[in-house]
């Protein structure tokens, strides 16, 4: 039998935009807030996450109301299931928008997975896409922390 995980959502750090972004222009002018999470996944042998969320997150009532959730920095999320960013041995990138990367460089232990298309994406992204920028994954890339994924791959037994 395989190993059993348990996945832990941490939300660290929101995003307020226009809902008509995600409503492909239904709603324009109404303020969405959306969560950004990060993912612990505790089993096996390894501390896993998947993204690290924003290096300093915006916490107000209201922000923490409109998500209905507590918003917590990198460290706090971690700490509150017996974790610290040395502890880290894997993050899993869903992809490599600052809000899934920021917190990487703090993570000095870990093995981080990222899609060989998002890496040169990081690298040249498309002129209108702010959303990447590689300053925040320039350490880890650096120091040969990043493992290449090409294709659909198991990086631990029963963690694809």
């Amino acid at each position: 039998m395989g190993t059993t995980y348990t996945i832990h959502p941490v939300v660290m750090g929101t995003k307020i935009f226009d809902k008509s972004m995600m409503t492909y222009q239904y709603n324009q002018g109404k303020p969405f807030t959306i969560p950004i999470f990060t993912w612990i996944i505790k089993g096996g042998q390894k501390n896993i996450l998947v993204d690290t969320g924003e290096m300093n997150p915006i916490r107000s009532e209201d922000r923490e109301a409109a998500i209905n959730a507590k918003i917590y920095t990198f460290e706090e999320g971690l700490a509150r299931h017996g974790l610290n960013p040395s502890d880290i041995d894997i993050v899993i990138h869903t992809h490599l928008h600052m809000d899934h990367c920021e917190n990487d460089y703090k993570c000095e232990n870990a093995i981080f997975y990222v899609h060989e298309a998002e890496l040169a994406s990081v690298h040249n992204p498309h002129p209108l896409d702010y959303r990447y920028l590689e300053d925040y994954i320039d350490d880890v890339e650096e120091n040969g922390q990043i493992s290449i994924v090409k294709t659909d791959m198991e990086i631990v037994d029963g963690i694809r």
